[in-house]
């Protein structure tokens, strides 16, 4: 119960500090495409099936909660919180440089690095120290040179808004779950609740479906990027054959059934075997 509550706290912080250093990911997670101030937070919602992320994907329905994602955001119930167009398409109220200005700025970056390299070797100093200042200048925009169209920095919004909600309802259900446990050990009356049992034995699947649900969040929503904004996954991939990666993938599949195989034949035979007798009882 502790941990749950501990957890809840740093989710609480982690949530802050996303807004702030990956709001396309925080923009995502939330469906939020139209930046505004008092922006409710939707607690749940059903969404339609249409895919194409740059578009804003409308509910079916939702219920929300008044303010909740500005406060979520930036502590602040008034607070402005961007949405995906304000990247996209830039936001100028706010100081937003759109998707297209910052690829401008990237590829501007990627090419005096290119330059200064080249200048250094032939001993152009003057160059190389102008290109330097240039690749300074539009140094944190330097992973968008990498991309083809602006839509390429839009994360898969679906899986992410879902997954999220998923880990929190989960993760709620968990410490109300311990509280009651809490209460009724307190009571002495845990004995004899049978449905109590089957409900904590069941909840041990969730508890796996809670962490890959965060895990998701985490690594989905941050895409396209391996290092925000300076390096996209496009430009981070290794140039590997193919074959590698499946001859890699199947020693791994094959040696992990393996001890899989032992580890649950070695638990039937000793559940065959039932406990052992001791001190003659």
């Amino acid at each position: 119960m502790l941990f749950a509550v501990i957890t809840i706290t740093t989710g609480d912080s982690s949530a802050r500090e996303m807004a702030k250093v990956q709001p396309v990911k925080f923009a995502a997670m939330e469906n939020h495409y139209h930046g505004r101030s008092f922006a409710p937070l939707v607690a749940f919602g059903a969404m339609t099936p249409d895919a194409d992320t740059a578009k804003k994907q409308n509910f079916i329905f939702k219920i929300e909660i008044p303010n909740m994602l500005s406060y979520m955001a930036f502590a602040s119930p008034n607070a402005f919180v961007p949405g995906i167009y304000d990247f996209t398409y830039g936001n100028s109220e706010q100081g937003i440089l759109s998707f297209t200005e910052r690829m401008e700025k990237g590829r501007l970056a990627i090419n005096s690095l290119a330059t200064y390299k080249t200048a250094k070797k032939s001993g152009e100093d003057s160059l190389a120290q102008a290109s330097l200042a240039i690749f300074r200048e539009n140094y944190k925009h330097f992973g968008y040179g990498y991309a083809n169209a602006p839509e390429d920095f839009i994360p898969p919004v679906k899986l992410t808004f879902y997954s999220f909600r998923i880990m929190v309802f989960l993760g709620g259900f968990f410490l109300l779950l311990f509280i009651y446990f809490f209460w009724i050990s307190i009571k002495n009356k845990v004995e004899g609740k049978k449905w109590l049992y089957l409900t904590a034995i069941f909840s041990i699947p969730l508890a796996y479906i809670t962490s890959q649900a965060g895990w998701i969040v985490a690594e989905v929503g941050r895409q396209p990027w391996v290092i925000q904004d300076l390096m996209p996954t496009m430009a981070a991939v290794s140039k590997i054959e193919t074959s590698s990666v499946q001859v890699t993938f199947w020693l791994f599949a094959i040696t992990f059934t393996a001890l899989l195989i032992a580890e649950l034949k070695i638990m039937l035979t000793q559940i065959r075997k039932g406990p052992q007798n001791e001190g003659g009882h």
